[in-house]
């Protein structure tokens, strides 16, 4: 098994228990760093600063340790989202509002917080993972997530919404108390402003009757919100009820047309 580990030290609780939980992980399956290294495929320099709690790990490298250990590497995504979250808080302390629940999410502002929240708990990922895990193209372009993770714009429609959702892996269970924050946020800016017509809802029977005209691709960007309060936005976006957005189609990239090939010269008469 080599010499003993450094003892860990550190004051993220959450990344103490990542590498409490990957070095138990070794010892279970007793494997020495030059046999996990090949197992795993990774230099063992590499895993044992995986383990040693010094700073959060790259999340590949967490995998790959509990793979070569015959771990779970959804166990270890886990504590590694854990230990992320907790790195950040920590890195922004006495500088963020705080996140309400979504059953408590009033108005624009809840739900920015909220979703900033819930990026930060699904570990931060990289604006291409996040366009990625959108679901289909133009979803959740990467600017568009970029805006909204710096609370600088609200998704504006239903179907952005969903896919901000999938892109932190926010669990089916939990959705719908999301998506009935952003009907009230919705319908709380509705009020602000004076505007009486009806915020589009789910008809509770399943149906997609009387819904709101759907966004054309050429509305399909972020609003954003004003640098005061960052809580007033939507100007002027109509939204369709959740299950038609998820209907909406985004029109192709744009192609360049095929050049025509040079056409030989013809001899004079």
């Amino acid at each position: 098994m080599g010499r003993p580990e450094k003892p860990i030290v550190t004051d993220n609780r959450a990344l103490r228990a990542l590498a409490q939980w990957l070095r138990e992980q070794r010892r279970r399956a007793g494997l020495s760093y030059r046999d996990l290294a090949l197992r795993a495929g990774v230099h063992a320099t590499t895993l044992q600063r995986t383990a040693s709690a010094e700073s959060v790990p790259t999340l590949p490298a967490v995998r790959a340790y509990a793979r070569a250990c015959d771990a779970s590497p959804e166990d270890a995504k886990l504590l590694w989202k854990r230990a992320r979250y907790e790195a950040t808080r920590s890195a922004r302390s006495g500088r963020a509002s705080p996140a309400p629940s979504p059953v408590l999410v009033r108005d624009f502002a809840d739900l920015s917080a909220g979703l900033r929240e819930l990026y930060e708990k699904a570990g931060s990922p990289s604006l291409r993972t996040m366009e990625e895990r959108g679901g289909e193209y133009g979803a959740l372009p990467r600017s568009t997530a970029h805006r909204i993770v710096n609370r600088q714009a609200m998704p504006h429609n239903p179907a952005q919404f969903q896919a901000f959702l999938r892109a932190c892996e926010v669990p089916d269970a939990d959705r719908r108390a999301w998506e009935d924050a952003w009907s009230r946020a919705w319908r709380h800016h509705k009020q602000t402003e004076g505007d009486t017509t009806d915020t589009p809802h789910p008809p509770q029977d399943g149906s997609a009757t009387n819904l709101a005209p759907l966004a054309t691709p050429d509305t399909l960007t972020p609003v954003g919100l004003p640098r005061r309060v960052r809580q007033k936005s939507l100007y002027g976006v109509r939204t369709a009820a959740w299950p038609e957005a998820i209907e909406v189609r985004f029109a192709p990239p744009r192609t360049r047309p095929t050049p025509r090939p040079p056409q030989p010269a013809r001899n004079a008469g």
